[in-house]
């Protein structure tokens, strides 16, 4: 009895393809948060206000200082579809959304040990436009 299954070994390389081509589905400035994660530490804490400016929050935990920026955004948009009960026969929806982004930077001996971002939208979907709008400054060939 044959059944049309792809073998594991066809199966994981389709998987990588699929997620090299979602992965390129982020918007720029969300790829420039991806980049910070990494090419932010052992930045200075003088470098780092020279980029993104006065932290939001200053707070000191175990000996870490902890800088906080906040940032968010919202937009308006309308939507017309040819499905609708008004004379013409189509409808018009308004809706707003807002997105928001929360960056903390754990400095050690003043140099940025680690990067975290919490980003949502109104939805409660994670994004990270705001953070990279954070942080697109302090990156080389982000702006």
């Amino acid at each position: 009895m044959h059944k049309n299954r792809l073998a594991p070994a066809r199966l994981f390389p389709a998987c990588l393809i699929l997620a090299a081509g979602l992965a390129g589905c982020a918007s720029p400035l969300e790829q420039v948060a991806e980049r910070a994660r990494t090419e932010m530490i052992g930045m200075s804490d003088a470098q780092l206000k020279a980029c993104a400016g006065e932290p939001t929050a200053l707070n000191r935990e175990n000996g870490i200082d902890l800088w906080s920026y906040f940032r968010e955004t919202s937009r308006s948009a309308t939507t017309i579809s040819d499905v609708g009960y008004t004379p013409t026969g189509r409808a018009e929806t308004s809706y707003d959304y807002f997105r928001y982004c929360e960056a903390t930077f754990a400095l050690q001996n003043g140099r940025v040990r680690e990067v975290e971002f919490r980003g949502r939208t109104a939805t409660g979907r994670e994004i990270m436009e705001p953070c990279g709008a954070i942080v697109q400054r302090c990156l080389k060939g982000a702006q």
